[in-house]
């Protein structure tokens, strides 16, 4: 019954069910705590971090956990009203402009996948590590590559399947991974007592002649990028039941889970340092800590969990990129978008979708032999990409706010009602001001302009080609509507939310 409606909801906004709504809540929560992966955060942002700032580094960590908390807010308000793939896309395309929901969508596509394919990046290591293979920056690449072909392969299977190995991934990870922390924690505190002071924690480390702010600051992208993906689970809301109360409860939930375990995790490793001289320039500082203080082979073995944890990551992430993109396609916005949009009638999957995201993961990797700097080149691309998405869409939204535009609540579905304005101006301040860092911090510069390049080529396709589409109705909620009217063999446009929010934009474009 609940499925029925859902189905019949998801008509009403202009789509015909095609993908495969399997997703129950406890699945959505751990896709969702799998998207942000406290074990991928805390062993790709930690070296990133020490490296850069020294230990004191993990003090931007509450900081960043503040401002995702004020997006989960204004996401988990729009996911109980527009509860759709594409997640920011539909809710720009819908409420202010679909032209505005095109750099939404584009730039949250390239936060995506930038960010699933800099996960891969940071598996490669750990598996080199853990094969006792001599890590240079080439065969990490080419490893990379390996790991999100297999993932593609994965996602193409379909959503059963994924969520099947992310209910495992995350359940190893609370289990075994989070074991061991507390485990090296007590060894460390209570049996060796072999450890640094709290002091440790405040400390800087060796620092370049920038002023040591600009060096802290910049040394927050490390753990930045371990929060981003707390919307993940809005962009499957095709394929979660109940999806309008589930998804902002297991929004919350997966972002107070996992940054708890991250800050836990991040305080305890810091301090189970045996020798810090030692792991400067490692690829794979944790496993060097939990082999400084128990031993290899029990290091191995952490890191052989761990690698089961990255992959979901990858996996999850993956996920939610592709259904951006067949989103879109859906919605005639990309160039391709008749093969984007397909789907597989077998595995309910969007096939095509899944194999370009990957080939475009494949070619950033290609992209990286360039790039001295990879790691901190994927992430500021990653990065870069989702606070573009929050700043887009949230200046959209206060614009839609102040017209009226946005849907009432249902009752019993989260909704910010009063505080919404506040949030939205305070969403501005702090992604506008974590974006301008990513884009003017001397560190985060050549990211920045590789970034440009993408929004530039972006911005040409709208010029040329997109505008004048979504002007005709051919592209953008609108013909979606139209499309789903001659399937279903009418040429009436049903009075729906889509339409109201599509015909009240489409004046200002």
């Amino acid at each position: 019954m609940q499925s029925s409606d859902e189905d019949r909801r998801l008509g009403e906004l202009g789509y015909t069910q095609k993908l495969n709504r399997t997703v129950g809540g406890f699945s959505s929560f751990l896709l969702g705590f799998a998207v942000i992966s406290a074990t991928t955060a805390v062993f790709s942002g930690f070296g990133f971090g020490l490296s850069t700032a020294g230990p004191a580094f993990v003090w931007t960590f509450p900081i960043a956990a503040a401002i995702f908390f004020v997006w989960a807010l204004i996401a988990a308000d729009l996911v109980s009203k527009i509860p759709l793939s594409g997640y920011a896309y539909q809710w720009t395309s819908r409420l202010s402009s679909p032209s505005l929901g095109w750099f939404t969508g584009y730039a949250g596509a390239i936060g995506f996948i930038a960010g699933f394919t800099g996960v891969a990046y940071v598996m490669a290591g750990y598996l080199g590590s853990l094969l006792n293979i001599e890590m240079t920056t080439p065969i990490q690449i080419w490893i990379s590559i390996a790991v999100v072909i297999a993932c593609v392969l994965i996602n193409v299977y379909g959503v059963k399947l994924t969520t099947f190995l992310n209910n495992i991934g995350v359940a190893l990870e609370f289990i075994v991974t989070l074991g061991a922390t507390i485990f090296i924690a007590i060894v460390a505190f209570a049996v060796t007592n072999d450890h640094q002071a709290i002091e440790f924690l405040f400390s800087t480390g060796p620092v370049a002649d920038a002023p040591y702010i600009v060096v802290w600051l910049t040394s927050s992208l490390g753990v930045i990028f371990g929060l981003l993906g707390v919307e993940a689970a809005a962009d499957i809301a095709e394929e979660t039941k109940d999806a309008r109360r589930i998804i902002p409860r297991t929004m919350f939930l997966a972002l107070g889970v996992a940054a708890i375990i991250e800050f836990f995790m991040y305080i305890v490793f810091l301090l189970a340092i045996k020798d810090p001289a030692a792991l400067t320039d490692s690829a794979s500082p944790i496993a060097d800590i939990f082999a400084q203080q128990i031993s290899p082979w029990f290091s191995k073995v952490v890191v052989a969990v761990a690698l089961t944890n990255i992959l979901v990551c990858v996996l999850a992430n993956m996920l939610v990129a592709t259904r951006l993109v067949y989103a879109m396609g859906r919605d005639n916005m990309l160039p391709g978008s008749r093969f984007l949009r397909r789907v597989s009638s077998k595995h309910k999957v969007p096939t095509t979708a899944v194999w370009t995201t990957g080939v475009v993961s494949v070619l950033l990797l290609l992209s990286a032999f360039a790039n001295e700097q990879t790691f901190s080149y994927i992430l500021g691309m990653s990065a870069l990409g989702y606070f573009t998405v929050y700043v887009i869409t949230t200046v959209g939204l206060l614009v839609a706010n102040s017209r009226g535009r946005i849907p009432a609540a249902e009752p019993g579905v989260f909704n910010l009602g009063r505080l919404r304005a506040p949030v939205y101006v305070l969403g501005i301040i702090v992604f506008g001001a974590v974006l301008a860092a990513l884009l003017f911090l001397p560190d985060f510069r050549p990211n920045a302009i590789v970034f440009a390049i993408a929004m530039a080529l972006a911005a040409i396709w709208w010029a040329f080609r997109l505008r004048q589409k979504i002007r005709a109705g051919d592209a953008g909620p609108r013909y979606a509507v139209a499309a789903r009217a001659s399937e279903m063999g009418s040429g009436a446009l049903p009075d729906d939310l889509s339409m109201r929010g599509d015909d009240a934009t489409r004046s200002s474009l």
